[in-house]
């Protein structure tokens, strides 16, 4: 059985904890409550205060660069156009690097890689 993408990205959080290495999670994917009206209104007031489709899961601030973790499951994953295009910009900035990790394994390999 393959582990859901949150369960990767709770793992490389007791990582990250463990590590005593600074990070956050961007809830982008967070459910909505309430009837679709009142969906709609809460997105709109999301968007308004700065919500991007595509901004990747897990955000880690090193001494000299920032990371962009977009978490997906090891296998049966995708990645979408606005996840890739929001990479693409991060990937723009020397000081940033964004990449989508397949499962908490490619991710802390990833982190290590740029400690």
């Amino acid at each position: 059985m393959i582990p859901l993408e949150t369960d990767e990205q709770k793992v490389l959080v007791k990582y990250l904890i463990l590590k005593k290495i600074f990070y956050f999670s961007v809830p982008n994917g967070s459910v909505l409550k309430g009837n679709s009206r009142q969906r709609a209104i809460q997105m709109g007031k999301l968007k308004r205060e700065g919500l991007i489709s595509g901004t990747s899961d897990i955000v880690v601030l090193l001494p000299t660069k920032i990371l962009f973790i977009e978490m997906k499951r090891t296998k049966g994953s995708s990645t979408s156009k606005e996840q890739k295009a929001f990479l693409e910009k991060v990937n723009l900035y020397p000081y940033a690097i964004g990449q989508v990790c397949k499962g908490a394994g490619e991710a802390m390999k990833f982190i290590e890689k740029n400690l």
